[in-house]
C-alpha cells in the first residue's frame, strides 16, 4: 500500500510505502500523510495530470484510521476528545490518542471496519461514523478521498509544538498547560497496535451496483423554472453534442456542489448518453470535468445564456428568459404575461405587517432598505423578524462574530437572558442548531454582483436575503456615492432575477443624525432612494441605563400598498408591541 507525504502544505505529492512513515518522524517541520492509502494507480494519475484532482482510483484502509479532533481553544477540544473517546469505548473500538499541535488525532484501527477497497470507500466510511455519532465531535471535513493528516512526532510549525502520543490518564488529568508541556518534544513513546473485532460495515455500497442520479446526490431535481437549459441537457444529448454539452453541465454543476459530487453526476449522465455504436468512454468524461476545473487558470468556465449551446435550450419558462431576449423592451402582451406569471406563482409574499397585526407585504424581486443610526439594533431587529418568519434565510453579516450572532438567536428563540443561556451550555443540554435549519450565515465580505454565485451553491434557495450593512460589501469604485450606486443597483438585480426579497441594512448621513431622516438619508447615494422598493427608517430611545428601550419605525418609501409605522418596545433582546398599540 502506498501512502502521499507532504513535507508541508506546498510540498505535496511525494508517494512511498505506508512502512516508511517512521523514516521523517523525530523531524522538526510540517510533515504529512495521505488519510488513506493507494495502489500504483496514484502514481500514474499523478505523472499524466500532475495533481491528485479528481483521481478515481481505489482506496484503502489505512492501519490506523485518524479521527480529527479540532476546538477553539485546547481544552475545548480536550474535552470533545474526551466524549468521542466515550463514543467509542461503547462501540468496543480500542482508539491511540495524539495531541496534534493544536488540537487531537484519534486513531481506531482498521480492523474495526469491515471493508475492501473501493473508489467510493471514503464515502462509505463517512456515512457510517457519521450514523454512530462520531461527527458530532470530529471534524467531519477530514474525510477526503485525498486528505493529509499530520504525522506523529513531527513540528507543527504554527503551534510550535509536537504531534506528540497522548496517554489516556494524561488526556483526562492534564490541564492545556500540561498537555501543551508535553508536546514541547517528540515523545519516544511505545504506541500500542490496536485490534478489535469489526463494527463498522463500509462494504455495503459495493456488494449491490448502483446507479446515483442527480436526485440521489443533491436530494432534489435541478429548479426547472430556473434554468430550464440545465434541466433539458441533464435529460440527454444526441451524439455530435455531448462533448459540448457535457462541458457546460460541468462547468454548470463546478459552481454548486462539491467535485465528487460533480462527477458522480456526470458519470450518470455520461452511461445514459453512450451507445455501442458511439460509445463515450469514461476517461473522456473525466477530462471534461478536469476542464472544467482547470479552464481559465483554475478559474473554471463559465457559459452566459448567449452562449451558443445554452441558447440552443433556452425557455421562456426562465426567469432570465425576458432579460436575455427582450435586453429591457417588452410589449403589452409581454407586460401581461409578466403580470399572470406573478399573480399564479407559488411565492408567499413576506408579510413584515403581520408580526405586528399589520399588513406590509413584501414581494419576491423588491429591496428593502432600512436606515438607521449607529448602536440602533438594526441587526436585531432585523433577526427578529427573520426569527418570526423562519422562511429560508441567507443573512450575509460583515459586522458581528458568528459566536455574537448564534447567541442573539438562542436568545431571541428562547427568549433566555444571557445568564440563562450560559447555564443551558454549560450542562452540556440539548442542542438548538435544529430549531434554525431555515438558516443560512455569510460572514465574508464580496463583490455585490458575487451574492448570486454564492446563493446558488447553497443546498435550498432562499426566500430572504439580508445584508448587513450595505456600506461594507466591496466595490471596484472608491468614491462612495458611486460605489453605493453600484451595490445598490446590484442587490436590486440580485433580487429581481432570482425572485427573492433582499433587506439591506444602510448606514445614515451625519445631516439625517441630527436634522431627522428622509427617503434618502442614506449615507452615499441618493440613487438608493430609486433602487429601493421600501425605505424604512430606524430611531431608538434609550432608558436611564443607557439601554435601548423603545424602537421608532416608519416607511419613508413604498411602491406597492401598505405602511410600517410602528412604536416597539425592547425586551432584551426581543422586540414586541407596547400593550398591543401596534401604531406611532
Amino acid at each position: 500500500m502506498i501512502r502521499e507525504f507532504a513535507f508541508g502544505l506546498s510540498n505535496r505529492h511525494h508517494f512511498f510505502p505506508s512502512d516508511n512513515s517512521v523514516k521523517w518522524e523525530n523531524v522538526a517541520k510540517d510533515t504529512f500523510l495521505s488519510l488513506y492509502g493507494y495502489d500504483d494507480t496514484v502514481t500514474e494519475y499523478f505523472e499524466a495530470n500532475k495533481t491528485l484532482s479528481g483521481f478515481s482510483g481505489e482506496i484503502y484502509m489505512p492501519r490506523e484510521y485518524l479521527l480529527d479532533v479540532d476546538g477553539s481553544e485546547i481544552k475545548e477540544a480536550q474535552d470533545k476528545t474526551i466524549k468521542l473517546i466515550n463514543i467509542l469505548d461503547e462501540l468496543k473500538v480500542p482508539s491511540n490518542i495524539y495531541f496534534s499541535g493544536r488540537g487531537f488525532h484519534i486513531g481506531i484501527p482498521d480492523t474495526a471496519f469491515k471493508w475492501k477497497p473501493s473508489v467510493n470507500l471514503h464515502l462509505k466510511v463517512k456515512d457510517t461514523l457519521d450514523k454512530h455519532g462520531i461527527y458530532k465531535y470530529a471534524d467531519v471535513s477530514v474525510t477526503d478521498k485525498t486528505r493529509i493528516i499530520r504525522l506523529n512526532n513531527t513540528l507543527n510549525s504554527k503551534s510550535r509544538l509536537w504531534k506528540v502520543y497522548i496517554k489516556r490518564d494524561e488526556l483526562h488529568n492534564l490541564s492545556s498547560l500540561g498537555i501543551q508541556t508535553l508536546a514541547s518534544k517528540p515523545r519516544q513513546e511505545q504506541i500500542p497496535i490496536l485490534q478489535c473485532e469489526p463494527v463498522f460495515d463500509v462494504t455495503e455500497r459495493e456488494v449491490k451496483k448502483q446507479t446515483y442520479k442527480f436526485k440521489d446526490i443533491i436530494g432534489k431535481e435541478p429548479d426547472p423554472m430556473l434554468y430550464p437549459c440545465i434541466q433539458t441537457m441533464l435529460k440527454g444529448s444526441s451524439y455530435g453534442g455531448r462533448h459540448a454539452t457535457a462541458l457546460r453541465l460541468g462547468a454548470w454543476l463546478r459552481w454548486r456542489y462539491p467535485e465528487h459530487v460533480v462527477r458522480v453526476v456526470m458519470e450518470d449522465w455520461r452511461k445514459r448518453v453512450t451507445t455501442l455504436e458511439n460509445p463515450f468512454k469514461e476517461i473522456e468524461m473525466h477530462r471534461i470535468v478536469s476542464d472544467c476545473y482547470k479552464g481559465h487558470n483554475g478559474q473554471g468556465y463559465r457559459y452566459g445564456c448567449n452562449d451558443k449551446i445554452m441558447d440552443k435550450h433556452c425557455n421562456s419558462t426562465c426567469t432570465l428568459f425576458k432579460a436575455k431576449k427582450s435586453q429591457g423592451i417588452m410589449s403589452a402582451n409581454d407586460m401581461e404575461e409578466n403580470l399572470i406569471s406573478f399573480l399564479k406563482g407559488d411565492f408567499k409574499p413576506i408579510n413584515l405587517g403581520k408580526l405586528y397585526g399589520k399588513d406590509f407585504p413584501i414581494y419576491p424581486g423588491e429591496l428593502v432598505v432600512i436606515q438607521a443610526p449607529p448602536k440602533s439594533m438594526k441587526t436585531m431587529l432585523v433577526q427578529n423578524w427573520v426569527n418570526s418568519l423562519k422562511r429560508p434565510t441567507y443573512f450575509l453579516e460583515m459586522e458581528m462574530s458568528p459566536r455574537q450572532i448564534w447567541q442573539r438567536f438562542i436568545q431571541i428563540e428562547e427568549k433566555w437572558t444571557e445568564e440563562q443561556l450560559k447555564n443551558h451550555y454549560a450542562n452540556d443540554n440539548y442542542r438548538l442548531a435544529n430549531k434554525f435549519k431555515w438558516l443560512s450565515m455569510d460572514y465574508q465580505a464580496c463583490f455585490a454582483v458575487e451574492l448570486e454565485k454564492k446563493l446558488s451553491i447553497l443546498p435550498e434557495k432562499p426566500e430572504i436575503v439580508i445584508v448587513d450593512h450595505m456600506g461594507l460589501l466591496l466595490s471596484k469604485h472608491r468614491d462612495l456615492n458611486l460605489k453605493m450606486e453600484e451595490i445598490s443597483g446590484a442587490l436590486t438585480e440580485l433580487a429581481i432575477k432570482n425572485n427573492i426579497v433582499v433587506i439591506a441594512i444602510c448606514e445614515i448621513t451625519k445631516q439625517a443624525m441630527t436634522e431627522g431622516m428622509g427617503i434618502s438619508s442614506v449615507r452615499g447615494s441618493f440613487r438608493i432612494a430609486y433602487n429601493a422598493s421600501k425605505i424604512l427608517s430606524l430611531t431608538t430611545a434609550k432608558n436611564s441605563d443607557g439601554d435601548v428601550s423603545t424602537m421608532v419605525i416608519k416607511t419613508e418609501a413604498n411602491r406597492e400598498r401598505g405602511h410600517l409605522d410602528l412604536l416597539l418596545k425592547v425586551n432584551g433582546l426581543n422586540i414586541e408591541t407596547p400593550g398591543g398599540n401596534n401604531h406611532v
